[in-house]
């Protein structure tokens, strides 16, 4: 009687590829929702790198022009001010080396020279770890689809191991389902952001090369302005 009952009781197929997007998060579980959380986070990580991460919000080639200008006029004095009005990375390593002139005097070229890098490491630092953010969620979301892999093989095998009356097919069917979803969204998290932060990796190691370069050449002019000071009597900086 119990096969007869199940073969005069149509099984509806479990068909993946008629499932809507709704059906599909169902059946990923309870783990597609932190996946769902890192995917939200990581495009607007990415879109925040984007509207940030720009030239002129790390070099600024208008301060550079102005400070170049400024030192080839021997106004030393309005240096200060302009970099606490930029605030941009490149003004806070020029800033770092006016503050070390200041305390050690304008002779010691080497303090400000050293004063300037140990900036431009920080404000390069900084740079690195705000997209590594986008490499956490590339290694962690894979992990949490391979979570929901887990979970949907245990429910798979142990359904049909617990329960022999029901039919096989629709309990592997339930557990695989959520194992390949979880594991699917959690790909197609992580490659995305694998993606951009290669591609920020790049964008920020050229700013960075920038910036050194920027804040460097300006440095070389601040310590070449106050050796031309010292030689011109009667000249404050």
């Amino acid at each position: 009687m119990a096969a007869w009952a199940q073969e005069a009781v149509p099984v509806k197929p479990f068909t993946p590829e008629g499932m809507s997007l709704w059906e599909i998060v169902k059946a990923g579980g309870w783990v597609l929702a932190p996946l769902v959380l890192l995917s939200i986070g990581g495009f607007a990580m990415v879109v925040y790198y984007f509207l940030t991460l720009r030239r002129d919000k790390i070099v600024d080639p208008d301060f550079v022009e102005g400070c170049r200008r400024l030192l080839r006029d021997k106004r030393l004095d309005r240096i200060e001010t302009l970099c606490n009005t930029s605030g941009r990375p490149v003004a806070m390593v020029l800033r770092a080396a006016m503050d070390a002139r200041a305390t050690r005097g304008t002779a010691d070229a080497l303090a400000m020279r050293e004063a300037a890098e140990a900036e431009g490491e920080r404000q390069a630092a900084a740079l690195w770890d705000q997209i590594h953010y986008l490499m956490d969620i590339v290694v962690v979301a894979p992990m949490i689809g391979l979570l929901g892999t887990v979970i949907g093989m245990i429910r798979s095998f142990s359904g049909l191991a617990l329960d022999i009356s029901a039919a096989k097919p629709i309990l592997l069917a339930a557990g695989v389902a959520q194992a390949l979803t979880s594991t699917a969204m959690g790909l197609c998290v992580a490659i995305p952001a694998a993606i951009f932060y290669a591609y920020f990796r790049g964008h920020v190691n050229k700013l960075t090369l920038e910036m050194e370069s920027a804040s460097t050449d300006l440095v070389n002019r601040l310590t070449a302005a106050d050796a031309a000071l010292k030689q011109t009597p009667g000249v404050q900086s």
